[in-house]
This record gives C-alpha cells, sequence and structure tokens, in this order.
C-alpha cells in the first residue's frame, strides 16, 4: 500500500473515531444554531429548523422560508453545512433540504423532502425522504441509500410542548453498513413570551441515552440567548440569536469536556 493510501486510511480512521458519538454519522443531524446553544434539544422546536429536527413543527410556519446552516467539527473534516426551503400551503408545509459532511477523502450528502403540517390546534405530525450518498477517496467507493424520519408534536395544555421523532425507523443500511436509528423525545414549556425550557432525550439504539436540557430566553427585542446541558459525555452549550424583521440569525457554542468548543452559525429568513 503507498503512503496516499495509507493517508487516506488513517484519515478515515480518525474521522470514525471522532464521530463515533455525534449525530453526523450518514449526516443525521440537529440543524440550526439556536438548537446547538441549547445542548441540540430541538424535538419541541417549531422555528424554522424543524425541516431537519422534528418535521412536525413545520405547520407552525406561516411564511416561505430559507435558510443556511454551518456546523464546524472537532477537527475541520467534521465540519458540515446545509441549506433548506420551506413553503406553507393550504394543505401542510412543503419543505426540501441538501446537506454535506465531511471532506475530500471522505463525505457524505444528503438530500431531503419533507411535509408537515397542524391538524388541530393540540396536534401536529410531519415526515421527511432522505437520500443518502457516501464517497470515501480511492478504491473504497460509494454507497446510496434512501431511508426516513417521523415526528410528533402535541399542545395538550397551554404552553406545554410534547414532541417525538425517529430517524431511520426502517434500519437500512448504506451499503452493509447500518444507518444509525435514533428516538427522540421531549418536553417543552414556555414560561412566558421571553423564556422557553426544553428537556428531552436522545436514543440511538446501538448507544446510551443522551439527556440534554436547554432554554431560549429573548433578552430584549432583537436579541436572544440560549443555554444547554447534555450528557453522554458531558457537554454545556451556549448562544446568542439577533432577530430583525424576518431574519433570524444565530450563533452557538458546544463545549465538549476533553476537546473544546463547535461553533454553529444558522441563518433563515421568512418572506
Amino acid at each position: 500500500m503507498n503512503s496516499a493510501k495509507l493517508i487516506v486510511g488513517f484519515s478515515i480512521i480518525i474521522q470514525l473515531l471522532l464521530i463515533q458519538n455525534t449525530k453526523a454519522q450518514f449526516n443525521y443531524t440537529t440543524a440550526g444554531a439556536r438548537s446547538s446553544g441549547m445542548a441540540n434539544t430541538s424535538v419541541t422546536l417549531t422555528d424554522f429548523w424543524s425541516i431537519y429536527n422534528n418535521q412536525a413543527g413545520l405547520g407552525y410556519l406561516q411564511h416561505i422560508t430559507v435558510g443556511a446552516f454551518h456546523r464546524s467539527g472537532f477537527i475541520s473534516e467534521q465540519n458540515s453545512q446545509g441549506i433548506g426551503i420551506a413553503v406553507p400551503t393550504k394543505t401542510g408545509t412543503l419543505a426540501a433540504t441538501f446537506d454535506y459532511y465531511g471532506f475530500s477523502a471522505y463525505n457524505e450528502m444528503q438530500a431531503g423532502l419533507a411535509f408537515g403540517r397542524t391538524f388541530t390546534e393540540y396536534f401536529s405530525a410531519g415526515i421527511k425522504l432522505n437520500y443518502l450518498h457516501t464517497q470515501i477517496a480511492g478504491e473504497y467507493g460509494t454507497a446510496d441509500a434512501v431511508t426516513f424520519e417521523v415526528g410528533i408534536l402535541s399542545q395538550p395544555i397551554e404552553n406545554l410542548f410534547i414532541g417525538a421523532s425517529v430517524y431511520n425507523p426502517s434500519r437500512s443500511k448504506m451499503g452493509s453498513e447500518p444507518i444509525p436509528t435514533i428516538y427522540e423525545a421531549g418536553i417543552g414549556y414556555l414560561f412566558s413570551e421571553k423564556a422557553f425550557l426544553a428537556i428531552e432525550t436522545e436514543k440511538d439504539i446501538d448507544q446510551r441515552a443522551i439527556f440534554k436540557a436547554g432554554i431560549d430566553y429573548q433578552l430584549i427585542d432583537l436579541v436572544s440567548i440560549q443555554a444547554g446541558i447534555s450528557t453522554n459525555p458531558s457537554n454545556y452549550s451556549f448562544g446568542i440569536g439577533i432577530h430583525y424583521s424576518d431574519i433570524n440569525l444565530h450563533i452557538g457554542f458546544l463545549k465538549h469536556q476533553t476537546l473544546g468548543f463547535t461553533p454553529s452559525f444558522s441563518l433563515s429568513y421568512g418572506f
């Protein structure tokens, strides 16, 4: 094996070891820096990034919205970025996404189509179909797969939200490798027009459960702040949001106990 192959192989091994306990495997990702600032709590949020996080939240969108995000990894080869658009209709909200993860020697791309709608003022549901493509440099080749995810969101009493989602319930595989099947469930409570608290758990069927809690607080009309904690491994996070007219800009930072900070950025605009 020549030196080039050794370098590629070593890079891929390091990459897979580093992402073992993250949501970046096969591009399953929590998107939006607001969520990142809240320790990746996301299943009860009803913003534009429900397009990735829990498609049931799409039913709450009132305007055509576009957005983009970037999330840095612990190394540059773990960076991911994506774009999306959501279009409300009379029957529900249609949405599309495209995201990219990795680097030239190893990368994952995912394209998705989603639909979410509210059925009553107390309940909404959504679904997303995903096409995944993985490429490994050299003689390792490529692989493709199709999977889906579903989510529900309920508001049984005023200001209380209960949400759940599952990614890849069909347990599809990428070639011979299983794509993670991940369940999320949580509750969120809106204490006032300014403060929202979310608590949830995330469980990859092949990994230990992760417990997360995050808060979003509207500091002033134009500025919000976020903070959160999570387990397995122990992380904490914080973030800030800037809101002007129909523009929402968020920057979030997740602090790993040994690997340091990973920043995230997201921007959305509602027409």
